[in-house]
Formats: structure tokens, C-alpha cells, sequence
């Protein structure tokens, strides 16, 4: 898709903000005006960007935001973490240099994650977009759990993205796992969801499920919604807002990344 609003005018590119989603295989960016109306959203395959693509990453803004997966997460309880002992855990990544281990302590868990982004998407976007804001996905995600979690059931949130999924679980507003898989289709997604119930001992079904990246009457909410007793879509805390209607479909999926920028 690539829409450009007849509002977009580029002597306002200082009050803009460029939203930027993107894996190995698909970009998708949003540019979004002072009254968070998107005024830009083209999405792409990246080794094929479009003409239109190629103009606005060429722009100058200055609130540029990025979200990228991890491809390395360990947790460690904040209580015995030390940064000055990153080496302790260099083998549990791709990449084993200190300097590529980034860490995120997570708010009322009791928990620091570990992670890495995969080097060719964090030195590409530090190429196109030096002053950006470059978060990994799984941040907002989890933001987003926090801040519609219900603290008297259990909890599995499932977030989709390209052809991995990160699910976690809460028990008792405790995260209890977090992990990503690798999914072609529903049963891949079902597969990996069984086996939570199992290893957790969840008989029956799932008190709730919050899915993220995906509507409810897609493929991935009609098989979610065969293990929950409430499946629900994982609102963001902030509202994007576009009058075209395919637009305002699309953003639907990119919920994370509207809430991106409460991640810093």
C-alpha cells in the first residue's frame, strides 16, 4: 500500500513523526501529524522499496521512531543482574560480543531482559536514521499487556508478526513465560499454544487471550479462540486516526508501533 495525504506537506516535516515497523522481509512506515492523523503509510517488501518509500526515507525528520524484533531474549531477575557482568550470559546469544547485549529492566516484574537486535536491521536503520529511536518490539508488547492486564485471571497475549509469533504468560499478573516461534499457519500457532497449557497446567481453556498484530476474525483469532473463554484484541493507549478506510484497517495490525514512543 502507499498513501500519501493530500495534508502531507513537506515544510512541516519538523512536526511530524515517522513511525517505522520492520523484519527481514517487510517495512511498513507511518508518518503521523501534531493530531496524531497518519498522514503516510506505505508498506513494502524492503528489498524492493517503492518510489514513495524511498522519497520519505530520505526526508529529514526529527522524531523518528523504530521497532525491531529481537533475535536473542533471556530473562534474568533484576535482584542478581549486574551490568558489569554481562559476560555471564554471552553464551545464550547469537552473537556473543558484550557490545551487541542490550538490556531493559521490566517495571513491577522483578525481571531485566537480555536481548539482541539482528545486526543487519539495527545498521540499516542507524544508516537511514542515525538520531533514531530504535526500540525492539517486545517492549511494547509488553507495555501494551501491562496496561490492559486483569489481575484476577490468567493471561496468555499472543503477538503476530511476519511468520513469528511472541507468546507470553501471565498467572496471578506474574509473567510466568515469554518466548517466540516460528509459525507458517494456525496449526503451527495452536501447536505452541497447547504446549503452554500443558507445561503451565491450564486445563480446559484459557481464562483470556489478548491477541496483538492480528484482528480477532482473522485466521490466528479463530483458532485462539478455541483454547479461551474471552479472546480479545490488545488495545494501545494511543489512537492514530485516518478518514481512509483501508488505511484505518491497515494500522489496526501496527498496534504496537502507535505506542512505540512510551517505550523510550
Amino acid at each position: 500500500m502507499n498513501y500519501i495525504s493530500g495534508d502531507f506537506h513537506l515544510h512541516y516535516i519538523p512536526s511530524y513523526t515517522l513511525y517505522v515497523q520492520s523484519d527481514l522481509h517487510r517495512d511498513h512506515l507511518v508518518v503521523v501529524g501534531p493530531e496524531n492523523d497518519v498522514l503516510v503509510y506505505i508498506t513494502y517488501d524492503n528489498e524492493k522499496p517503492s518510489l514513495e518509500a524511498t522519497k520519505i526515507l530520505s526526508m529529514p525528520f526529527e522524531k523518528v521512531y523504530v521497532s525491531l524484533p529481537h533475535q536473542s531474549l533471556l530473562w534474568i531477575p533484576t535482584e542478581v543482574f549486574d551490568p558489569s557482568e554481562i559476560d555471564l550470559y554471552t553464551d545464550y546469544f547469537l552473537d556473543t560480543r558484550e557490545d551487541r547485549i542490550e538490556f531493559t529492566e521490566i517495571e513491577n516484574q522483578g525481571v531485566t531482559a537480555l536481548y539482541q537486535i539482528e545486526a543487519t536491521l539495527m545498521n540499516r536503520w542507524r544508516s537511514i536514521f542515525p538520531s533514531a529511536m530504535i526500540l525492539p518490539s517486545f517492549s511494547a508488547v509488553l507495555g501494551q499487556a501491562f496496561r490492559n492486564i486483569d489481575y484476577a485471571v490468567e493471561l496468555l497475549t499472543v503477538h503476530i508478526y511476519g511468520n513469528q509469533a511472541d507468546i507470553f504468560l501471565f498467572v496471578n499478573s506474574e509473567i510466568r513465560l515469554y518466548n517466540t516461534f516460528e509459525i507458517q499457519t494456525p496449526d503451527d500457532l495452536a501447536y505452541y499454544v497447547l504446549s503452554i497449557m500443558k507445561n503451565f497446567a491450564i486445563e480446559g481453556k484459557v481464562q483470556k487471550i489478548m491477541l496483538s498484530g492480528a484482528p480477532k476474525d482473522s485466521e490466528w483469532g479463530d483458532r485462539l479462540s478455541i483454547y479461551t473463554k474471552q479472546l480479545e484484541e490488545m488495545k494501545s493507549t494511543y489512537s492514530w486516526k485516518s478518514y481512509n478506510s483501508k488505511v484505518s484497517q491497515a494500522i489496526k495490525n501496527l498496534n504496537t508501533l502507535v505506542d512505540l514512543s512510551i517505550c523510550e
